[in-house]
């Protein structure tokens, strides 16, 4: 059995060491997420991270998410991207006074690197249509639900439209929020698409959500169709859908494994990544820890003893402390099978569609643990405080048994490069891989683990693709030291600077 364990800082965006220990190379990825990856929104066609579907619309309910898709070698020229959306947040009759004229509206469609804001809920109606003589809000003249958003769409209501000029290559498009106060609601639907040589609309998959999210007993996942979702026992743990935001998570201290069989890969180097990070407990004070399905409230000086730690000290403090351990962490993974009579330590195992566990001899089996949350540089970290009951916090959010991961989701929205965790396999010859996500271990009361976009690439120089670099000037722009940590402010010294699919080195005096 081949077991090969890679550090994070040996998989960074762009350029990905394979274990070796080597110097960084300009390696160039290819994204072919949705030519092998099935489902991987967990609905068919699209990425990123989806709340539901219903009545054939689209919805995100509570807080930012990004919804896309990439379709691959399109031909140069002008592109007019249209469907049918609203953005309505908080409640009704706050959103009717607070939503006018385009304000506080944080929803957009987008083509590549070009984004344009969508219709708020209210756009069309002056304010007086909503208030009675004694300024009581009037329900029913926009729609209130998916069913009423399904009628508006059909007659041809909340249109919008973008139109960009593509220099030639991938084309990416899609719906993103940002993400903002307590019952934001963003419903969508019927994608069109067109092009220098008319209407590409079928090269949109899914695009009016007829198909919904298929599969499961589970109606917070329903992703069976595409997705193994097993834990220890091997028995049904799906990853839960937010409870207010754009991202899928595992809470508490149960073990997971969310996967799916990728089939009849060429020969190649490939990596498989997820936007995702990882912490114990909530809260980012160095003084307090908040157990996540508690109200409670520890200081560090109240507790004696070290035989529960992570119990009450906070998760900042652990961190910076160095005391986080090992059979902590989550993973990605990848790998081309299990040698099931050798390997003992990998606890959960993806299964075929018999249930039989994926093995092989001499396989290999790759992961790579997922960040800590405290591992970027920011000044100010995604929260999961549970907030007290009756007192909303600043952003009208009250009290959830578990938490909200709405700071994450307009974390990973905001700033697509932060938290990416990738790991990386080479195929020597054609064959099958498994990748997915999991945690092993059942401990440590009180993890944190929200993710979305799964990616899947190749390696340009062997699939043969030429000039893959992204045209886009507007693409962000990452900077690495030499040992491949990601540096946020980079001060004097030699970087490695990634921007799009483009990796250089330049010197910073």
């Amino acid at each position: 059995m081949k077991n090969n364990y890679l550090k994070r800082a040996a998989l960074i965006a762009g350029a990905a060491l394979l274990g070796t220990g080597a110097a960084m190379a300009d390696q160039v990825w290819k994204d072919v997420t949705g030519i092998y990856l099935k489902n991987p929104g967990h609905i068919a066609g699209w990425r990123g991270a989806l709340t539901a579907t219903a009545e054939g619309v689209g919805e995100c309910y509570n807080g930012a998410f990004e919804l896309y898709q990439t379709l691959y070698d399109m031909p140069a020229g002008e592109y007019t991207l249209t469907c049918n959306a609203f953005a309505r947040y908080t409640n009704a009759w706050e959103s009717a006074t607070l939503m006018q004229d385009g304000k506080n509206n944080p929803a957009y469609i987008f083509i590549n690197g070009t984004e344009k804001q969508i219709a708020s809920l209210y756009d069309g109606h002056a304010l007086a249509e909503f208030f009675d003589a004694e300024n009581n809000y009037i329900w029913g003249v926009v729609p209130n639900s998916l069913g009423e958003a399904n009628t508006a769409f059909s007659e041809g209501k909340y249109l919008n439209t973008i139109t960009v000029n593509h220099e030639g290559g991938d084309l990416k498009i899609g719906i993103r929020s940002y993400g903002g106060r307590q019952d934001q609601w963003t419903a969508f639907d019927n994608f069109k698409l067109t092009g220098p040589d008319g209407d590409v609309t079928d090269k949109i998959v899914n695009a009016d959500f007829s198909t919904d999210m298929e599969g499961g007993t589970d109606s917070s996942a329903k992703s069976d169709e595409a997705w193994e979702n097993t834990n220890s026992g091997n028995s049904k743990k799906y990853p839960d859908k937010n409870r207010a935001g754009g991202v899928y998570r595992k809470m508490g201290g149960s073990p997971y494994n969310t996967g799916q069989l990728i089939e009849n890969l060429p020969a190649g180097t490939y990596r498989f990544g997820v936007q995702s990070f990882m912490r114990y407990g909530n809260g980012n004070s160095e003084t307090e820890y908040m157990a996540h399905k508690a109200e409670q409230v520890w200081n560090n000086g109240d507790q004696e003893g070290p035989a529960k730690l992570n119990d009450y000290y906070t998760p900042l403090y652990l961190h910076k402390n160095n005391l986080e351990k090992e059979e902590w962490a989550a993973y990605i993974y990848i790998t081309d099978g299990w040698d099931l009579a050798e390997d003992e330590e990998t606890k959960i195992k993806p299964q075929d569609e018999e249930c039989a566990q994926y093995g092989k001899e001499d396989a290999v089996y790759n992961t790579t643990p997922i960040m800590c949350i405290y591992d970027e540089d920011l000044e100010v970290y995604p929260d999961n405080n549970t907030t007290v009951v009756g007192e909303p916090n600043a952003d009208g959010y009250g009290w959830c048994d578990s938490g909200f991961e709405y700071q994450a989701a307009a974390c990973f929205v905001k700033n697509p490069t932060l938290y990416r965790n990738y790991v990386t396999i080479e195929l020597k010859e054609a064959g099958n891989v498994w990748v997915g996500i999991k945690k092993d271990e059942n401990n440590c009361y009180g993890y944190w683990n929200p993710w979305r976009d799964y990616t899947f690439e190749v390696l340009a120089e062997e699939a043969g693709v030429d000039n893959v670099a992204v045209k886009d000037a507007d693409a962000p722009v990452e900077y690495y030291n030499l040992s491949g940590v990601r540096v946020a402010n980079p001060a004097n010294g030699i970087y490695i600077v990634k921007q799009g699919n483009k990796v250089s080195k330049t010197v910073i005096r």
